[in-house]
């Protein structure tokens, strides 16, 4: 290649060079302007509308269905089982014999009972006859301690006179000696007398001591008596209510032990959610708070229930204690068993201001939210009411319409300048 050409390449090299250099200045300016214009718009944020409505505080739980009522029937006495009168599914009537336990034993022990109570009485009637006897026994003897007193006192004023006329010699020793034999004789008979109304009076004390030892011995024999009857009547095994029977625990032949269960029954026209909740939630929850049930047989549709009893102990592993929730509708499908979402509504309030939760920031120990106005964010202290951890009601500051950021909230200062991002989905 001659001078000359290399020369005209090195000239169209620097042409190039030169035109690309200009080019890229140019995008620079381009691109740092733009940049500018973005940074002067402010900060992106997504934005939500203020509402008013309805809400709700809700604890989310599972449970169980069990049918109301359901209980289990034990055996009151040990012994072998010779009837089962019933099977699981079999619906019962109140008083309805359920099973049979062996009772010959016991049929024995009530007839030695009865025995041993006709022997008590009949001792108690002798007991009573004895003292009938031995109180007029005593009537006698005190009628006879009478006439030997007032025959002494007779005796003892004859004696005193014939002993003044003796010592006077008006009569003779003889009649003197006869007075005074009677005399004595009158004062024996009193000591007899009495001595006969101490004994009488003992039999009657020692008759009434066997009468009351009589009447505790028929009181002991009659509550034997009645115990062997109830223990009699307890091997007839009988439900106690209308019922269904759910469960069946025993054979025919088996022995069994007092208090092992037999049968289960329940009412199945109407069902209870068993429902376990920590104790936290349980501080808002009271007899006759609102649930609402609902398992996929029910699609979008919800029961609704009541809380019907809350235990008063709970379970010191678990921390919880159990719920028993009853249906408002009956004869429903659900069966023993069967496992359900129960969402118990703590708290309710109608035609509030709620706000999402994440909308909400600390300032100075206050909460604050950012109302975006005019392309600025503004903040704005609010006065929280009840939250479920996602919404929270507002009650003050906020009027329904008012649209306040819930993004990029530790980027925003107060009348920050704001623009909507690219993600603004404007209803949260």
């Amino acid at each position: 290649m001659n001078k000359k050409a290399k020369m005209g390449l090195t000239i169209l090299l620097i042409i190039i060079i030169g035109a690309a250099a200009l080019i890229f200045i140019r995008q620079l300016k381009n691109r740092k302007l733009q940049m500018g214009e973005e940074q002067n718009l402010g900060v992106p944020v997504e934005t939500t509308e203020v509402k008013k409505d309805d809400f709700q505080i809700i604890y989310n739980y599972s449970g169980t269905v069990e049918y109301a009522g359901k209980r289990k029937i034990s055996a009151q006495i040990g012994g072998e089982i010779t009837d089962i009168y019933v099977e699981e599914g079999e619906t019962l009537k109140k008083g309805d014999l359920l099973a049979k336990i062996e009772d010959q034993k016991l049929k024995n022990n009530l007839n030695s009972a009865q025995a041993a109570v006709k022997e008590a009485e009949n001792v108690l009637k002798k007991a009573k006859l004895s003292k009938e006897i031995s109180e007029n026994n005593l009537i006698e003897s005190r009628a006879a301690l009478n006439e030997a007193q007032s025959n002494y006192s007779q005796w003892k004023s004859d004696y005193n006179r014939d002993k003044k006329l003796y010592h006077k010699n008006a009569i003779a020793e003889a009649k003197f000696e006869q007075t005074k034999t009677q005399f004595k004789k009158a004062a024996a008979q009193i000591e007899k007398m009495k001595a006969a109304v101490a004994s009488a009076e003992k039999s009657v004390e020692i008759a009434e001591l066997n009468i009351k030892n009589s009447r505790e011995k028929l009181k002991k024999a009659e509550n034997e008596f009645e115990n062997a009857r109830l223990e009699l009547k307890d091997t007839e095994i009988k439900s106690p209510i209308t019922a269904k029977v759910v469960r069946e625990f025993a054979e025919e032949g088996e022995l069994i032990g007092v208090g092992q269960p037999l049968f289960e029954i329940a009412r199945p026209e109407r069902l209870e959610v068993k429902v376990q909740v920590g104790m936290k939630d349980l501080n808002k929850l009271k007899v006759g708070t609102k649930v609402l049930i609902s398992f996929p047989a029910l699609k979008n549709r919800n029961l609704e229930a009541e809380i019907s009893e809350i235990d008063s102990t709970a379970d010191l592993r678990s921390r919880t204690t159990e719920v028993t929730i009853i249906f408002k509708e009956n004869n429903l499908t659900l069966k023993d068993g069967s496992f359900v979402a129960a969402a118990l509504v703590a708290e309710s309030y109608k035609d509030v201001i709620i706000i999402p939760e994440r909308a909400i920031f600390n300032y100075q120990n206050k909460s604050h939210v950012y109302l975006i106005e005019e392309g600025k964010a503004v903040r704005k202290k609010i006065k929280k009411g009840a939250s479920n951890g996602y919404f929270t009601i507002v009650r003050s500051s906020l009027a329904p319409g008012d649209k306040i950021a819930v993004s990029n909230l530790n980027d925003l200062q107060d009348k920050q300048k704001v623009y909507l991002s690219e993600q603004e989905n404007g209803d949260d």
